[in-house]
C-alpha cells in the first residue's frame, strides 16, 4: 500500500513539474527554454549588425507575448510566465542589462527610437509545436530603421532546444 501511495505522489510531482501552459499547450519548461535560447540567438548572432556579439547597451524585453512578432500578423497575447521570464533573463543577462517592459510604445520616442539610447526592444510570440520541433515568432526594435521580425525553427536535441534557423518570411526596417 505504501508503494502505491509513494508512486501516486511521485507521479503527481512529476506531472506538476512539467505542467502545460494553457495558452499554447506547451510544457512551461519547454517554452522557457525555447524563448531563452531564441532571444539569446537574436541578440548575439542575428541582430543585423554583423560580427556577432550584442551591440545594445540595454535589452528591453516585453513581459507579454508580442502579437506582432514573426509575421506581423496579430496573434495571441498573454503574460510570460515566471519560469519563462527567469530563463530569458538568465540567457540575456551575460549580454547586457535586461529591463522588463509592459508596452513597447511607451519605450519609443516620437521619432521611433527606443527611449533608452542604444537599447533594443525584444519580443516573442506564441510557440507553435509540430512534428519537427517548434516555431517561435521573434521581434526586435531598435529604431525607425532598425528592426526585424521573423520566426525561428527550434529543434529538440540531445543538448536541449537549439535554434536551427529562420523559417518563413522575414521583415526588416
Amino acid at each position: 500500500m505504501r508503494l502505491i501511495a509513494y508512486t501516486i505522489v511521485l507521479a503527481l510531482f512529476v506531472a506538476a513539474c512539467g505542467t502545460s501552459d494553457p495558452a499554447d499547450g506547451s510544457s512551461t519548461s519547454d517554452s522557457a527554454a525555447i524563448y531563452a535560447i531564441s532571444l539569446e540567438k537574436l541578440v548575439t548572432d542575428e541582430n543585423g549588425f554583423g560580427g556577432g556579439g550584442n551591440p545594445f547597451s540595454e535589452l528591453l524585453v516585453l513581459t507579454s507575448l508580442d502579437p506582432g512578432a514573426g509575421s506581423g500578423e496579430p496573434g495571441e497575447i498573454r503574460a510570460l510566465t515566471e519560469d519563462e521570464m527567469a530563463a530569458i533573463e538568465a540567457a540575456l543577462a551575460p549580454h547586457g542589462t535586461v529591463r522588463w517592459i509592459d508596452d513597447a510604445d511607451e519605450w519609443r520616442t516620437s521619432d521611433l527610437m527606443p527611449v533608452v539610447e542604444g537599447s533594443a526592444i525584444l519580443g516573442v510570440g506564441p510557440i507553435a509545436f509540430d512534428d519537427q520541433g517548434a516555431l517561435v515568432p521573434m521581434s526586435m526594435w531598435c529604431g525607425g530603421l532598425c528592426g526585424t521580425w521573423f520566426t525561428y525553427r527550434v529543434v529538440d536535441s540531445d543538448a536541449g532546444w537549439v535554434v536551427q534557423g529562420v523559417e518563413g518570411p522575414i521583415a526588416v526596417s
